[in-house]
């Protein structure tokens, strides 16, 4: 038997997620927004589309259109974890809810109906409780007799008929004018495109046997969707847990164990409800909030998931930290801390994590070892070595506190002029002076069009000489030219010498040369 279904979606979701994210503070309510996927604009703001800017258009000719225009890239996780607060409010409304993707969310309509009085009421409901947990998100309902008519009604809504209700036994007459492309198959929608069947009408007119018969079992189902009788099961589930917890400080403390053992208890009736939902954290953003109306945030992870001691030892390390930069300015009072914020990103079903049968392995073990050792010497007392794309040598490693995070690189992509692989073995954390001699002991010197003067045939430093029998390059680099308290110029150089050893020698300013690095 078919359930009446009920669909809220929030068009054009993925900009009002872009304007939620803190991460974006150049995204503001006002400022024209777009939305990029694959180098085209998928979705954008309403004061973009005052402006010009179209869905579909490239990157640079919305940017032509528009020069104030804000791109973001297209976040599906950032869609989802903004859309979950929107879910965790409506959920004082009604309780289940089946997700259909950020932005698009259904509902039994006939439980909302006899708890409210009337269909109407209860979409009159859901679009006032979205608007008071998003303000900028708009609503749209459909209802129908089966989940893909009540999609395609919600899809029909207007700013001034926000709801659109389709009476029973109706989908079918309904859908008879939509196009064949909210089917989303596209060999089949192109079969019948050439066909000249452009209406879900006329692909229901064709006959179940025809369908069946040219397009299988994927055609007979969609002849089901398109004649209104679709049989989607909606996998209802409650809200999710909110991995939001601010915690007020009774009073503004300046001492790091004060904080500490004010923190406990919240921390452990926060990481507790998180366990009952059923999930756990493994990344959590801590956000440090001072009575000089200043934050400091950084984000955690754990190889398992975080304890409540844990946390606690985060939020520790990282006001340390705080307080030691501080000193390091010379500010002469110490701020104190107000309030604490916890953010669980993308917590995991807590079953994936349980221990297997003869426990959690060496990977385990080690991370309990090192944090432990972290806990007594700080954050900054191990470090994890991670690679990473540059042109010098010393600069292809980072260092991040054990349980960080990597960062990214701010221009993530191929870099220009980066050392090619493999990379050297040894990088010497001070580059050694050394002295490149050609075949008459003379010394090596680059030119001005980026040419070695001799063949080099020896390398020296101090009392050690090495015979050099290949070399390759220079080849030249040049940062930051417009900047000249930034800027760095040098040659590398890919020295071979009669053992097989290879090394990274680089000419710098006045043709000195310096030993980066070694290939082991």
């Amino acid at each position: 038997m078919m359930r009446r279904a009920l669909v809220l979606w929030c068009p054009g979701w993925s900009v009002v997620s872009a304007y939620g994210d803190d991460s974006l503070p150049e995204v503001v309510p006002g400022v024209p927004v777009a939305i990029v996927h694959k180098g085209l604009v998928s979705e954008c703001s309403p004061e973009a589309l005052d402006a010009g800017v179209r869905v579909g258009m490239r990157r640079r000719d919305a940017h032509l259109m528009c020069p104030q225009l804000v791109l973001t890239a297209h976040q599906e996780e950032r869609d989802r974890r903004v859309f979950d607060r929107v879910v965790i409010d409506l959920a004082q409304c009604v309780p289940d809810h089946s997700l259909l993707s950020p932005g698009l969310v259904a509902f039994h309509a006939r439980g909302l109906k006899h708890f409210y009085g009337s269909e109407e009421a209860a979409a009159r409901m859901l679009r006032e409780a979205l608007v008071a947990s998003e303000p900028l998100a708009t609503a749209r309902i459909g209802i129908a007799d089966d989940l893909f008519s009540a999609v395609i009604a919600a899809q029909h809504a207007t700013d001034d008929y926000p709801l659109h209700s389709v009476e029973k036994g109706a989908s079918a007459e309904f859908l008879s004018d939509v196009p064949v492309e909210t089917l989303h198959d596209p060999s089949i929608v192109s079969l019948l495109l050439r066909l000249g069947v452009t209406t879900l009408g006329g692909f229901v007119a064709l006959g179940l046997e025809a369908i069946r018969d040219r397009l299988g079992v994927n055609g007979e189902r969609l002849y089901h969707l398109a004649s209104g009788a679709g049989h989607t099961f909606l996998e209802m589930k409650q809200a999710p847990v909110d991995p939001v917890r601010r915690i007020e400080l009774p009073e503004a403390l300046v001492s790091v164990d004060q904080v500490s053992f004010a923190l406990r208890v919240p921390v452990e009736e926060y990481v507790a409800t998180l366990r009952s939902a059923g999930v756990v954290c493994t990344q959590v953003n801590i956000t440090l909030g001072f009575d000089n109306d200043t934050t400091h945030q950084r984000m955690w992870q754990h190889s398992r998931y975080f304890e409540a001691s844990d946390v606690v030892d985060r939020v520790r390390w990282q006001l340390e930290q705080c307080f030691r930069d501080q000193q390091g300015e010379g500010s002469g009072f110490p701020v104190a801390v107000s309030w604490v914020r916890c953010e669980a990103l993308s917590p995991e079903e807590v079953s994936a994590h349980e221990p297997g049968l003869w426990g959690q392995g060496p990977d385990a073990r080690v991370h309990h070892v090192l944090s432990r050792v972290q806990s007594m010497v700080g954050a900054g007392g191990v470090m994890t070595a991670s690679p990473r794309v540059s042109r010098v040598a010393s600069e292809t490693q980072v260092l991040t506190p054990w349980g960080d995070s990597v960062r990214e690189q701010e221009a993530p992509g191929p870099l220009p002029g980066a050392l090619p692989s493999p990379l050297p073995g040894t990088v010497f954390a001070t580059p050694i002076e050394v002295i490149v001699l050609a075949a008459g002991e003379e010394p090596v010197v680059v030119s001005e069009h980026a040419q070695l003067s001799l063949p080099p045939r020896a390398l020296v430093w101090g009392s050690r000489r090495l015979v050099v029998v290949s070399w390759a390059g220079p080849w030249p680099v040049w940062e930051k030219w417009w900047d000249p308290t930034q800027s760095r110029f040098l040659h590398r150089v890919q020295l071979i010498d009669d053992h097989g050893m290879g090394w990274l020698v680089s000419a710098q300013q006045h043709n000195r040369w310096f030993l980066e690095a070694r290939y082991d």
